[in-house]
């Protein structure tokens, strides 16, 4: 849902489709590629073998991105310049 869902709902949020790597720093985005990198490499190293310590490091993966709060380094719309700018909050609490 991530990589289909998301750029759709981010354009008509924001303007731009995709705002992570390598077009910018939004860490939804990139956390996004992240998981879907990391299970892409599972998939790929699991097609002719079990390896099943690469899938639960994929899974380790996926909860250290959910982990890491929505809000963080996210995309924002500055209503001044009509921008997107990628914010940043100073002090994270992950509970």
């Amino acid at each position: 849902g991530g990589l289909i869902l998301g750029p759709i709902v981010q354009k008509f949020a924001f303007g731009a489709y995709w705002t992570g790597f390598p077009f910018g720093y939004d860490l939804t985005d990139n956390k996004t590629l992240i998981a879907f990198a990391t299970w892409l490499i599972a998939y790929l190293i699991n097609r002719k073998n079990d390896r099943p310590a690469i899938a639960m490091f994929a899974a380790i993966v996926t909860i250290i991105v959910f982990s890491i709060p929505h809000s963080v380094w996210g995309s924002e719309l500055d209503y001044e310049s009509g921008k997107v700018v990628t914010g940043f909050i100073n002090s994270l609490i992950l509970f």
